[in-house]
């Protein structure tokens, strides 16, 4: 059928078009005058801080069948249908709004995000650079370690490691940005700087259990067991029940000799992970080790 608005042409299971938001079925086509609209605003507001997801997404459809020119309500709409994970649904809203208002730089930035997030990484960059096109005077640390995270992702970390600098150029304690370019040092191979990134990022935030543990990944990597140890220690001192943590901390006690705590750390990790093949697959070999003495 078609729009009787935009005249576009929608399927016969859509209560709104999808391009204009305007009602297509008889209870979806009655109006709202504009002082509905702004209750209906504040009460999706209420509605978003209170997690009512859907109760919101309705709230906005409704004024959107009012107004669909209203770029700040597609933006709002789009960030309800992320936290529904429609995400499908929240790349076309944050189109509309950047339809509407192409320097929507929030609109941008977060279409970008939720690109890379579903693996579109060149469309996700396009977003990205629009950002940083719109208000050249200003210069985004987090947009680059964005861009940073998509070239990682596609696989090219030289360029990868350029936007990340220009992150930390940009703001040195971003310790995220810090995290992020000890992963594609890791990933490299380029072990000393990916320590001294990770070390980085947990001066500015030590309780990062996440970046102890690529920490202690890079040490091991390095053969310095004693210090990987102490990282793969203090992430579980901060989360216990980190399985992968618990599994890299019985490699070192195996690689040092120390058979029975690393069994009881693939032990532990096993337990938290019931899933963890290469922690199952350890405690078999060091049983089989054992029968054959």
């Amino acid at each position: 059928m078609k729009c009787p608005v935009c005249e576009s042409e929608v399927s016969e299971k859509f209560n709104y078009c999808p391009e204009c938001g305007a009602g297509l079925t008889e209870s979806a086509s009655r109006t709202i005058s504009k002082e509905e609209a702004h209750k209906l605003l504040d009460l999706s507001f209420a509605f978003e801080i209170n997690d009512m997801v859907e109760q919101a997404i309705k709230a906005y459809e409704a004024v959107l069948e009012v107004n669909p020119h209203y770029p700040d309500v597609h933006f709002k709409l789009a960030n309800a249908y992320e936290a529904a994970g429609k995400m499908g649904k929240a790349i076309s809203e944050y189109k509309k709004a950047i339809k509407l208002n192409p320097n929507y730089l929030d609109a941008h930035r977060k279409l970008g995000e939720l690109y890379s997030d579903e693996g579109l990484y060149e469309e996700a960059l396009e977003e990205y650079d629009n950002v940083l096109n719109i208000k050249v005077q200003h210069r985004y640390a987090d947009v680059h370690n964005n861009m940073g995270v998509a070239y990682e992702r596609k696989g090219d970390y030289e360029k990868a490691v350029e936007k990340y600098q220009i992150a930390l150029d940009i703001n040195p304690r971003y310790a995220k940005a810090h995290f992020n370019m000890g992963n594609v040092y890791l990933a490299m191979g380029r072990l000393d700087e990916a320590i001294e990134s990770y070390t980085h990022s947990l001066e500015i935030f030590p309780r990062q259990p996440i970046c102890l543990n690529n920490l202690g990944i890079a040490q091991a990597s390095k053969g310095s067991f004693e210090e990987a140890k102490k990282a793969f220690q203090g992430a579980l001192a901060i989360e216990p029940r980190y399985a992968r943590a618990h599994h890299n901390l019985g490699n070192i006690y195996l690689d040092t000799g120390d058979e029975v705590k690393a069994a009881s750390e693939f032990a532990k990790a096993l337990e938290i992970n019931p899933q963890d093949g290469e922690s199952q697959a350890a405690l078999e070999m060091m049983a089989e080790k054992k029968a054959e003495e």
